[in-house]
């Protein structure tokens, strides 16, 4: 009976960290290769993606909506970034008065950023919307989401590009796409604004603080999953938005994060326009999930961007 009850004990022993280590190895998966709705086959369209993501999922090539030319864009990681182009000649806006580039959120893909063209082309801004490397059409060096790190230099790629040919370029980014133009920021010094809406603060607090499970995984694990999502995605978390924010103060920010996030609490967002000692506004949705800031209420969602935007002028 001892012997049945310590070899027992032994395996109850071995299999907890085993188990544990799946977890771990599971959720770096998760993080690493995130996917958001049906975004993997340009092709696909549920009725669920329709509803976030605009007429045919954001697609221009099946919507129809606007004019717009393909574009690819070199970026430094090494690929190149399969771009839309919309400009306000094409679409009877008249000639440009600048132009502003759409950074979509992890996971997802160039379609999500669609929303916002229509607004922006009646501002007289051409309009570029990429995928950033790994996602939507765009290939990859290095497989998986790297929380900015290389995003981040799809995003200063863009900005060279842009800074060619425009005098007054903006940027508008969600979740990793904020966090990619906030990294980025010292390095794009002609950027007349940013709208940055629901950034993170750096990627330790994004696990660390994740709304539902800060409180129930032990400390150790979160730190973990940091260093194994780390090492397996060849990624470092420095720079960070915050650190970014401390080295400059030039660019005008727009902060928008809703209080209900389940993914990025908002006030991640606060301490970063805290940290910021340049031009900022900052504005809390009491309602809406994740990065669904101008879903919740459009009119409201323009008319702050507008008084922003209309503020720099």
């Amino acid at each position: 009976m001892k012997r049945i009850l310590f070899w027992s004990f032994l395996a109850i022993l071995l299999i907890i960290p085993i188990f544990m280590s799946f977890g771990i190895w599971s959720a770096s998966n998760q993080l690493l290769f995130p996917v958001w709705r049906d975004n993997l086959d340009f092709s696909a369209c549920s009725p669920e993606t329709e509803k976030h993501w605009g007429p045919s999922c954001g697609n221009l090539r099946n919507s129809n909506e606007f004019k717009f030319e393909e574009l690819k864009i070199s970026s430094v990681n090494g690929f190149d970034l399969p771009t839309w182009k919309i400009d306000t000649f094409e679409n009877r806006k008249g000639k440009p008065k600048g132009a502003i580039f759409l950074v979509h959120g992890g996971g997802s893909d160039k379609r999500e950023m669609t929303k916002h063209i229509r607004f922006f082309l009646k501002r007289g801004l051409d309009v570029f919307s990429f995928d950033f490397g790994c996602h939507g059409e765009a290939g990859c060096v290095v497989p998986g989401l790297s929380y900015g790190y290389r995003e981040s230099k799809d995003v200063l790629s863009m900005y060279r590009y842009l800074s060619e040919k425009y005098d007054r370029i903006y940027a508008l980014g969600s979740s990793v796409g904020a966090s990619s133009i906030l990294i980025s920021l010292p390095e794009m010094p002609k950027l007349s604004a940013v709208i940055a809406e629901n950034p993170m603060y750096n990627f330790e607090r994004l696990i660390l603080e994740f709304p539902g499970t800060s409180k129930e995984i032990p400390a150790l694990f979160s730190h973990l999953l940091i260093k194994l999502t780390q090492f397996r995605g060849r990624f470092e978390t420095t720079p960070s938005p915050a650190s970014s924010l401390a080295n400059t103060k030039s660019v005008p920010i727009l902060f928008i994060h809703s209080k209900e996030d389940q993914v990025v609490p908002f006030q991640q967002s606060q301490d970063l326009a805290d940290i910021y000692k340049g031009p900022k506004e900052v504005w809390f949705l009491e309602k809406g999930e994740h990065g669904s800031a101008r879903e919740i209420d459009p009119d409201e969602y323009e008319r702050r961007v507008t008084g922003f935007l209309d503020n720099l002028q």
